[in-house]
C-alpha cells in the first residue's frame, strides 16, 4: 500500500507563511464544526486511497472486490498474483508503520462514530500484523485444506466477466502460474533450509492433491467452466469466443498443469526436510506464535489461556446437561433425521431464508447460486464454502457443496444455514448493503465470520421441524465435538501434546485421531475460529439479556451485530455497551 502524503506549497517569504498558518488556526479556533468536517474528509480521503491502493495489489483480491474497478478510479494495474518475498513481507510491514504513523495525526474526537470505529479496527489490525512481522517462515501456504493450490483453482472456477477486459485479465492470470508457482516453492526451499517445512504427511496430501488437478488436462474443469462464464456474455462475438476459448486450452496446458507439474517436482525433492511433524510447540518460539495465530483466527483480545478456559467451562456445562437428560436409545437414533427434504438445495435455503423472518432483520432479495466442487478436487476441500461477491455487484452469491462429504440428515440443512441463512451469504450481503466504508469490506475476521456461521448453525437447528430432545442433542453434540478439536489444536500446538497425547484424549480408534491429529498440525487454530467466535457471541448475548433484562430482543441484538460488521471482538464489545445504553 502507498502511504498518503499531503502535498506540500512553497513560499518563499517566510512571513508569509506564518502569516497563512497563523490565519488557518485562527479560522479553525472560531470554526470547530468546519475544523471536524475538514479532518473527517480527510479521514474518508485517506481510507479511499488505501482501499484503492490494497487492491491494485493483487489481481484475484481486485476482481473479486470490485466487478467495476473503473468506478473506484482503479484502471492501471497490474495482473499478478502476489509474491512470497522477504522483500515484499518487509515491505508490507513498512507501509503498516506508516499507516500508523497517519492514523496518529487525527483528533480521533472529531471522527464520526463510524469513522472511529474504522480507525479502531484499522488500528488494531496493524498492530496485531505488525506483531507478526518476525514469524515469516511459519506460515504454512500450501495445506490441503486452505492452500493456495486448492484456492486458486476455485477462484478461478468462478472468475465472472462483466467486459471484456475481465477475460483478459483472466487469461493473463493463467499467464501468471509458472512464475508464481517458482516464487511459491523459492519460499518453501527457504521454510526448509530454516528448518520450517511441512511434515512428511502433508507433503503427500498436497502432491496428491495436485495430481488430482492435474489428471485429466484435456477434459480439465478449467476449461469446461470458462466456457460457460464465456457462454453468459453479452459484449463478445462468437468469433471473438472461439478465439478465447482456444487461448484458455492452451493455456491450461502450457502454463497452468506444467506449474503444477512443477510444484509436485519440487515438493518430492524437499520431502524429508522436516525437522517437525508435530505442533507449533516444537518450534522455537512456536508457543508465541500461536498466540499471534489464535489472536489473528479468532479476533479475541483473550489469551489462549482464557480461551481454553472458556472452552471448558462451556463443554462442562453441556457434559451436565447430557447428564441430567440422560437420552435414550431412541433418542440418538432419531437426532439426526430431518423433516426438511434435502434433495434440493435450494428449496433447504429458501426454507431457512423465511425461517429467520422472526429473529432476524429482513435479508435481501438477492440471488443466490449453488455449484458442486469439482470431482478432482472434493477429497481435501470443505463440506461447503461461500464466495464472498463482489462489493459493487452483490448478485454475484456462490455456495459451493462438496458432494463427498453431503449427507442425507439434518447436518446438511444446517451447513446451508451456515453457509447461507442465516450465515455467511446472509450476514455479508446484509453488511454489505449498509453502505459502510469500502475499506472495511477489505479485512477479513475468521472469528466474527466463521463464528457467526457456527451461531446460524446452532440457530438452525430449530427451523428443521425436529423436537425439543432432538433439537439439544444436536446442538449439544456439536459443541461437544467443536471442543474437543479445539482442546486437541492447544494441546498440539501450545502445550506439545503427541500423537498418543491426543489419542488419550480424544479417546477414538486411531485411524480417526491420526486424521485430526494431522488436520490440527497443518492448520493450527482452525477451529478455534469457528467454536471460539461462537462462544464469543454467545458471552456478548448472554451480557446483553442478563444488562438488558425484559428489554432485550432477539432481533435488535441481531440487527446490532449485523449492522455493525465483521471487528476484533474487543471492538464488537465496546460497541455493544454503547448500544445498550441506548437500549434503556
Amino acid at each position: 500500500m502507498n502511504v498518503h502524503i499531503a502535498g506540500r506549497n512553497s513560499f518563499r517569504r517566510l512571513t508569509a507563511l506564518l502569516l497563512m498558518l497563523s490565519l488557518l488556526v485562527s479560522l479553525s479556533a472560531c470554526n470547530p464544526k468546519k475544523k471536524a468536517q475538514e479532518q473527517q474528509a480527510r479521514f474518508d480521503a485517506y481510507m479511499d486511497e488505501i482501499f484503492v491502493t490494497d487492491l491494485s495489489d493483487n489481481i484475484l483480491n481486485l476482481h473479486w472486490t470490485a466487478a467495476f474497478p473503473e468506478n473506484y478510479g482503479i484502471e492501471d494495474y497490474e495482473v499478478s498474483l502476489g509474491s512470497f518475498s522477504e522483500e515484499d513481507t518487509l515491505e508490507a510491514c513498512e507501509e503498516l508503520r506508516e499507516i500508523l504513523k497517519e492514523l496518529e495525526k487525527y483528533d480521533y474526537d472529531l471522527l464520526t462514530e463510524n469513522q472511529q470505529l474504522i480507525y479502531d479496527i484499522l488500528k488494531t489490525y496493524s498492530e496485531d500484523s505488525l506483531a507478526s512481522e518476525d514469524y515469516r517462515l511459519y506460515y504454512d501456504f500450501l495445506s490441503p485444506t486452505n492452500g493456495v493450490q486448492s484456492y486458486l483453482p476455485t477462484l478461478l472456477a468462478e472468475y465472472k466477466f462483466y467486459k471484456q477486459r475481465d477475460v483478459d485479465d483472466y487469461l493473463d492470470t493463467l499467464r501468471c502460474f509458472p512464475d508464481y508457482f517458482v516464487d511459491l516453492i523459492a519460499f518453501e526451499q527457504e521454510q526448509a533450509e530454516a528448518g520450517f517445512f511441512m511434515p512428511d504427511f502433508e507433503v503427500d496430501k498436497t502432491i496428491d492433491q495436485c495430481q488430482q488437478f492435474m489428471a485429466d488436462p484435456e477434459n480439465h474443469y478449467l476449461i469446461d467452466t470458462f466456457n460457460r462464464n464465456l457462454d453468459k456474455t453479452d459484449f463478445l462475438s462468437e468469433e471473438d469466443k472461439a478465439a478465447y476459448r482456444e487461448e484458455n486450452v492452451q493455456l491450461i496446458k502450457e502454463m497452468v498443469i506444467p506449474a503444477y507439474e512443477f510444484l509436485v517436482e519440487e515438493l518430492e525433492k524437499l520431502k524429508g526436510s522436516s525437522v517437525n511433524d508435530a505442533g507449533l510447540y516444537y518450534f522455537e518460539d512456536g508457543r508465541k506464535f500461536y498466540e499471534l495465530l489464535v489472536r489473528d483466527k479468532l479476533g479475541s483480545d483473550k489469551s489462549v489461556s482464557e480461551i481454553q478456559d472458556m472452552i471448558l467451562e462451556q463443554l462442562q456445562k453441556d457434559m451436565e446437561s447430557i447428564w441430567e437428560q440422560v437420552p435414550s436409545d431412541e433418542d440418538f437414533d432419531k437426532m439426526m433425521e430431518c423433516p426438511v427434504d434435502l434433495s434440493d438445495p435450494y428449496q433447504v435455503l429458501n426454507v431457512l431464508k423465511d425461517g429467520i423472518a422472526k429473529d432476524f432483520p429482513a435479508p435481501s432479495d438477492l440471488p443466490f447460486e449453488v455449484n458442486y466442487v469439482p470431482p478432482s478436487m472434493e477429497e481435501y476441500m470443505n463440506p461447503a464454502y461461500y464466495i464472498l461477491p463482489p462489493i459493487d455487484y452483490l448478485e454475484n452469491n456462490i455456495i459451493y457443496i462438496n458432494k463427498t462429504h453431503s449427507t442425507d440428515d439434518i447436518e446438511q440443512f444446517v451447513t446451508l444455514a451456515h453457509e447461507g441463512f442465516p450465515g455467511h451469504l446472509y450476514q455479508t450481503t446484509f453488511f454489505y448493503g449498509q453502505n459502510s466504508s469500502n475499506i472495511r469490506k477489505l479485512f477479513g475476521f475468521s472469528g466474527y465470520t466463521e463464528g457467526w456461521g457456527t451461531y446460524a448453525e446452532m440457530y438452525a437447528y430449530q427451523l428443521a421441524g425436529i423436537d425439543d430432545t432432538s433439537l439439544q442433542l444436536n446442538q449439544l453434540n456439536k459443541r461437544y465435538s467443536f471442543a474437543l478439536y479445539c482442546l486437541a489444536d492447544i494441546g498440539i500446538n501450545y502445550e506439545g501434546w503427541t500423537f498418543e497425547d491426543t489419542q488419550d484424549f480424544l479417546a477414538l480408534d486411531e485411524e480417526t485421531c491420526r486424521e485430526i491429529y494431522e488436520i490440527l498440525v497443518e492448520e493450527p487454530g482452525l477451529y478455534l475460529a469457528y467454536y471460539g467466535g461462537y462462544l464469543e457471541f454467545m458471552d456478548l448475548r448472554e451480557k446483553a439479556e442478563r444488562t438488558l433484562g425484559d428489554k432485550f430482543n432477539l432481533k435488535e441484538f441481531h440487527t446490532f451485530l449485523l449492522e455493525l460488521g465483521p471487528a476484533q471482538f474487543e471492538i464488537v464489545a465496546d460497541r455493544m455497551d454503547l448500544w445498550m445504553a441506548e437500549q434503556k
